[in-house]
């Protein structure tokens, strides 16, 4: 009997029963893994909302005390979704499904209690908190849209007008200007509006064209970037940019004709501008991101870039900036894709060799190009030149076979790009900047593209918009060495700093986005000031690389300079 009254007694609470309860759980939760932690959370929340009690302040303390304790997980589970762009798609679904999972169930948690507090707020134990539960239930609300971001689909409408509601309900209650903080160990304070203005100024962004790193790091700048806005419900047409509507389904708009209604709020981005010129003006003088509240991860040139265009959106004469340069229009026809510069390079190599060999073809009795020129320097085909010539044939005749390829459907076109919807791949590679070659039906050459625009239209599928950097360019073997000419052993022993010839495109800078000559290349083989060789047409070209014009993610386009050209050597 004694050993029973022990054990009765030993018996743990419930961990909703209280906050020391709830502690003792949290104590014995896996740390060291914040999947399984976060899941057991979310468990957690979705009982206590499950148990439909009256709120108190006993009560609350325990859901504050369970979502103070998930903020440094949460926080670890983003940065591995972030940092790790190319994850299988089992580990991004299941990172995305645990973050969103809590997101889903804490707001349940937050936005019940706000509810119980309106239909009876006299009796409410908890009025004293309602400031501070708006706030987190706003902010959570946007995470839950950017969450959605990252993965290049819109918010849930629904999401919209409850924020929109809670907004209202702020203004009410007279607290949306009031200065906070959303968790005691916060060191910045918010507000209801700057919250809100957050995540309608963030949503204008979402085109599909941010990777979630840059989504991330501007979310990040929102705080600074947003403060000083003021949400006005006068309209004045003279200075208001953007307006919300709170009781549509949707975020914020730029202001063209409307009407004004008591359901319309207004914001100007004049202050937001100067901002944005002052912060550009002072990177391009040499003054560090960071120490301009950028953070850390602001690295150039890609911040500048960014900030760029988030101007661009943002600028109050964006109506006439953000016209389409190139209209689309309809095309339904079949493109082939292909990814990866060495592929995409032998690619445009056979190309520019059917081009080089049909050219050669019109003005000589069909002998090669190079053949061409030994007789012209020599008198004669040189014995390097015919071997060369005849695995080059071989090579060419097996090119086709070697290459795979993918085939999407296109849906529009314009002069620079094309869109196209596809199914999802096995391998999951499609990727904002991603590099590729194109060739639509109908055209018999490769085209290099870049993908620059995402968005999930199914579960299954998404849109693609591809930008065209260049419609005919060369393929290039480059080398770091002068001479062609290596070694491949000393005394028995094989050279350890042999460097092999490496893939690159040519791009032409007349009539191209490129401005200038410009060369893709390997991201790993690219310093600024590298001095390499290439041969084309029987002429050896010795470059200086210069500037990195434009980085993807695994490859980047430079640009360069000739340092000097001679006749490439022959052997009789």
């Amino acid at each position: 009997m004694l050993k029973f009254l022990t054990a009765l007694g030993n018996r743990s609470q419930h961990p909703l029963t209280n906050l020391d309860a709830i502690t003792r759980w949290m104590s014995a939760l896996p740390m060291g893994d914040s999947v399984k932690a976060i899941e057991a959370l979310t468990i957690q929340i979705k009982e206590y909302s499950d148990q439909r009690q009256v709120v108190t302040k006993e009560r609350l303390a325990v859901l504050n005390a369970i979502d103070e304790a998930s903020q440094a997980l949460l926080d670890g589970l983003r940065n591995q979704y972030l940092q790790n762009p190319r994850m299988s798609r089992v580990v991004e679904s299941r990172l995305w499904n645990t973050v969103n999972g809590y997101y889903q169930e804490i707001l349940r948690a937050y936005h019940s209690h706000i509810m119980e507090y309106i239909g009876n707020p006299n009796s409410s134990k908890i009025a004293a908190a309602i400031p501070r539960l708006t706030a987190r239930t706003l902010g959570y609300f946007g995470l839950d849209a950017k969450w959605s971001y990252y993965r290049y689909t819109q918010a849930n409408p629904k999401l919209w007008k409850r924020m929109h509601n809670l907004y209202h309900f702020a203004e009410y209650e007279e607290f949306e200007t009031r200065s906070l903080k959303l968790y005691d160990e916060d060191q910045a304070e918010t507000s209801v509006v700057q919250l809100y203005m957050e995540s309608l100024m963030l949503e204008t962004l979402n085109t599909g064209s941010l990777t979630p790193r840059q989504i991330h790091l501007i979310e990040r700048w929102m705080p600074m970037l947003v403060r000083g806005i003021r949400l006005e419900q006068d309209y004045k047409k003279e200075r208001h940019i953007f307006y919300v509507n709170l009781e549509e389904n949707r975020g914020a708009r730029r202001v063209r004709r409307i009407e004004p209604s008591e359901a319309l709020r207004y914001w100007d981005t004049y202050g937001l501008k100067e901002k944005l010129d002052a912060l550009r003006s002072q990177i391009s003088a040499g003054v560090l991101p960071a120490k301009l509240g950028l953070t850390e991860d602001c690295k150039l040139p890609a911040c500048l870039e960014l900030l760029e265009r988030i101007a661009y959106f943002w600028s109050p004469t964006g109506l006439k900036r953000t016209r389409r340069v190139f209209e689309r229009k309809g095309s339904m026809r079949s493109i082939d894709v292909v990814r990866g510069l060495n592929d995409i390079c032998l690619n445009v190599r056979a190309d520019n060799m059917r081009s080089l060999q049909s050219k050669v073809a019109e003005n000589t009795d069909g002998i090669s190009y190079d053949e061409m020129v030994d007789v012209h320097l020599y008198g004669f085909v040189t014995k390097r030149t015919q071997v060369k010539v005849g695995q080059e044939k071989e090579k060419d005749e097996k090119i086709e076979h070697l290459i795979s390829h993918e085939r999407w459907v296109m849906e529009n076109e314009s002069e620079r790009g094309y869109g196209a919807q596809i199914t999802d791949q096995a391998d999951d590679w499609v990727r904002l900047g991603k590099l590729v070659g194109i060739k639509p039906e109908r055209k018999g050459h490769w085209n290099i593209g870049v993908i620059r625009r995402m968005r999930r239209t199914q579960p299954t599928q998404q849109y693609i918009g591809i930008e065209v950097l260049v419609e005919r360019p060369v393929a290039l073997m480059l080398r770091a060495e002068k001479s062609e000419d290596r070694p491949l052993s000393v005394d028995g022993l094989d050279t350890l700093d042999i460097k092999l010839p490496f893939p690159a495109l040519f791009l032409s800078g007349a009539g191209q986005t490129a401005q200038s000559d410009a060369l893709i290349l390997q991201s790993a083989e690219f310093s600024s000031g590298r001095e390499l060789w290439f041969g084309v047409r029987g002429i050896t070209y010795h470059i200086r690389l210069k500037h990195a014009l434009e980085r993807g993610d695994d490859w980047l386009r430079a640009s360069f300079e000739v340092v000097s050209k001679h006749a490439t050597n022959a052997d009789h």
